[in-house]
């Protein structure tokens, strides 16, 4: 489990910057990013439990989105590159 706290506009300059440094966009899309579920989460111990429960879920190998990233969005910052 590889993943990446922050909201969606940090992950994407993130990646950004981790594609323009030369490193394939196949390897991000692995990454979890951002991390948890969406549960309308605010205070840290609400986050801590929604990144949690995504942990279980990808050892389980429950087929969940999260919050994560998905390939179209991958894809839409390969072409932006």
């Amino acid at each position: 489990y590889l993943g990446l706290i922050g909201s969606r506009a940090k992950v994407a300059r993130i990646y950004d910057q981790i594609l323009s440094e030369g490193l394939p966009i196949e390897s991000l899309a692995r990454v979890h990013a951002p991390i948890g579920f969406d549960i309308g989460a605010v205070t840290p111990a609400e986050i801590a439990v929604s990144i949690l429960a995504e942990l279980i879920a990808v050892r389980r190998g429950a087929q969940t989105a999260g919050l994560s990233m998905k390939r179209l969005q991958l894809a839409a910052l390969k072409q932006r590159t």
